[in-house]
């Protein structure tokens, strides 16, 4: 780990590591250790790939004693803390949906079932959140889904819709452009404001996706009150 005075009122930490789930579960833990060690100094935890920033209030603290803080942590305690939940998700992957799923499978050399059996056979890491409120960045995918992100980024990307693209995965929680392959769409709501906690999923949480038919998306789009399940 690294630790760097970001600005006035941030430190930032980074990790050397590849990303993979060890790292994902460290960063989450010292997150967690943080937010509960020190929350009356913080604004805001962030998590990211391989970095954590730390805003905090600098009129209850300097940078340096809050850095030194962080660092006198003990990382065998900080590992303790995390308790990560396996989210659901239900995917339909029909054609109409899924974009880009034919296309991505003639540029994979390899059939459109191969492609849905490979994206649902894993449980992956929710790496880190970021680029639209309740995004979530998944991973890693198999290998033989890595790819590079589309060349031209679609204008209008479907809220729920399920991408692809380098190593990893990921959903989208509203309508936005996008440059990720799209290959599936979930009927669940990652976004509300309105609810205590906006988004239910959190950097170090798991992702599974269970497939679903046509006509089950449409019957589940339907209901407002629709919860991910978790283990």
């Amino acid at each position: 780990m690294k630790y760097f005075i970001y600005n006035e009122n941030s430190i930032l930490i980074t990790f050397d590591s590849n990303i993979n789930s060890e790292l994902v579960y460290e960063i989450s833990s010292l997150r967690i250790k943080i937010e509960h060690d020190f929350n009356e100094y913080l604004i805001d935890a962030v998590q990211s790939l391989n970095s954590l920033l730390i805003i905090f209030k600098r009129n209850k603290i300097s940078a340096n004693n809050l850095l030194n803080k962080i660092k006198n942590l003990n990382p065998e305690n900080t590992a303790q803390k995390l308790k990560s939940k396996i989210w659901e998700i239900p995917v339909c992957y029909d054609l109409t949906y899924a974009t880009d799923l034919e296309e991505f499978s003639k540029s994979k050399k390899i059939s459109k079932n191969e492609v849905v059996q490979l994206h649902k056979s894993k449980i992956y890491d929710v790496i880190s959140m970021g680029f639209l409120p309740g995004f979530m960045y998944l991973g890693t995918t198999d290998y033989r889904l890595h790819c590079e992100r589309k060349l031209k980024p679609s204008l209008e990307v479907k809220r729920g819709s399920i991408g692809i693209a380098l190593n990893q995965t990921c959903i989208y929680p509203q309508d936005s452009p996008g440059g990720w392959h799209i290959i599936g769409v979930s009927p669940l709501e990652f976004f509300n404001l309105k609810s205590k906690s906006p988004c239910f999923v959190n950097p170090g949480d798991k992702v599974k996706f269970l497939e679903i038919s046509k006509s089950k998306f449409e019957i589940l789009k339907k209901n407002k009150s629709l919860k991910p399940n978790f283990s």
